[in-house]
């Protein structure tokens, strides 16, 4: 098994969390291999850095008998632990651009994203809002995020959307097509026969019967009632308010929660991972995951970074491989 690994931002705490994850890694009669693309210099000097343990090997380095090879790319940068740099973006962005690449013809079979300073790849020229849209295009698909934990799972309806661009957004038919990802996903990804999925109202209270909002008897509660006659290989419900829905443990009794914008999802998601969550991206042709955290640059170059939530992106990547074939 080959995971390809984007380097992510070298002045965060991506890369410590995936060295310190392979010491943590042990899953029987499975002995994955890591392709890491970047600049072979920096991550050397990054792990030195961090008095992390390895060996350096031919082609890469080896971390607790995991084989990580090393696809280098010479780039005129540096690690600087904690800060914004164009150059630490551009190491980024090559590296997504070169890991893709590499799984797309068949090279690897997980791709493993490290996480990404948007502000510092955007001055590379990286034109995406995030990892999800750029794969998106990379295999002309239409990607679902969604993020998990061993029991709770969170899609996203609208992604890194502006919350006054939402309500312009959400349409039926959006609804219906996430809905159908995160359907099947629910289904070949993480093998629920028939998921029970919960969808979230977009207002307060979930419009309080169009007190607080149109959209829910406008459309989103005739939505719902349309995918349980059209798709019968799931069970919808909802809307929900989402402060009751998770405040009170309902989310407890579904397999999927399908959320409007990115954080009603996600805060409470986090929360309840506490810092084991996995970001996967649903609906493309490979499989793609990613810790639930960012670049942590208050704590880059000091060692104390958490790694769980890319320990267990990696181990549930595993177990989604399993799945699918």
């Amino acid at each position: 098994m080959k995971i390809a690994v984007s380097i992510g931002d070298l002045n965060g705490i991506g890369l410590e969390c995936f060295a310190k994850a392979l010491y943590k890694l042990d899953i029987p009669n499975i002995n994955p291999s890591f392709i890491l693309f970047g600049p072979h210099r920096l991550i050397i000097n990054y792990l030195d850095e961090l008095d992390i343990n390895f060996e350096e090997i031919e082609k890469g380095i080896r971390i607790n008998n995991y084989t990580v090879e090393i696809v280098n790319r010479n780039i005129d940068s540096s690690v600087e632990f904690g800060h914004i740099t164009a150059s630490a973006g551009e190491v980024a962005a090559h590296s997504i651009h070169d890991a893709v690449d590499f799984i797309k013809v068949g090279n690897a079979d997980i791709l493993l994203t490290l996480p990404i300073n948007k502000k510092a790849i955007s001055l590379s020229g990286f034109n995406f809002p995030g990892h999800t849209e750029m794969l998106g295009e990379s295999f002309a698909s239409d990607p679902l995020m969604i993020l998990f934990t061993e029991k709770l799972r969170v899609a996203l309806i609208t992604v890194h959307e502006p919350l006054r661009k939402v309500h312009e957004i959400l349409k039926p038919r959006l609804i219906e097509k996430k809905y159908t990802s995160f359907a099947n996903s629910l289904r070949n990804d993480f093998g629920i026969r028939k998921p029970k999925i919960a969808i979230l109202g977009l207002n307060p209270h979930a419009g309080e019967q169009g007190n607080i909002g149109h959209e829910e008897v406008s459309y989103i509660n005739d939505t719902i009632e349309k995918l349980n006659i059209r798709y019968k290989d799931a069970l919808a419900s909802g809307p929900y308010p989402a402060d009751g829905f998770f405040g009170f443990g309902h989310y407890k009794h579904h397999d999927g929660i399908l959320a409007m914008y990115h954080d009603q999802g996600l805060i409470p998601l986090k929360l309840l991972a506490n810092g084991g969550g996995v970001n996967f991206t649903a609906n493309l042709p490979i499989i793609r995951v990613s810790p639930d955290h960012g670049t942590a640059y208050e704590i880059a170059g000091k060692n104390k970074a958490d790694e769980q939530s890319t320990f267990e992106s990696i181990t549930a990547a595993i177990r989604i491989l399993k799945n699918r074939s």
